[in-house]
């Protein structure tokens, strides 16, 4: 079994979850006690520049087939 974590930002425009390519975490706490404050980042899919902020990204773990399995999120979707 080959679980991998990754932070993930949510597209203020066409929703979709990406990986975000400058923000990661080891683990869920310290995605939890994080301050985000004014990074930016180019959603792959509308091109639209993201800024990052806690509401609009979770940690997630997913499994080999890359389904997620376990999902954490600061304050619930928008």
């Amino acid at each position: 079994m080959n679980n991998t974590k990754s932070c993930e930002v949510r597209c203020t425009r066409c929703r979709k979850w990406f990986s975000s390519q400058i923000i990661q975490f080891e683990d869920e706490e310290s995605f939890l006690h994080s301050v985000m404050y004014k990074n930016t980042e180019e959603c792959p899919y509308c091109k639209t520049m993201v800024t990052h902020d806690k509401e609009i990204m979770r940690f997630v773990e997913k499994d080999s087939n890359d389904k997620v399995i376990k999902e954490t999120r600061y304050i619930y979707d928008f």
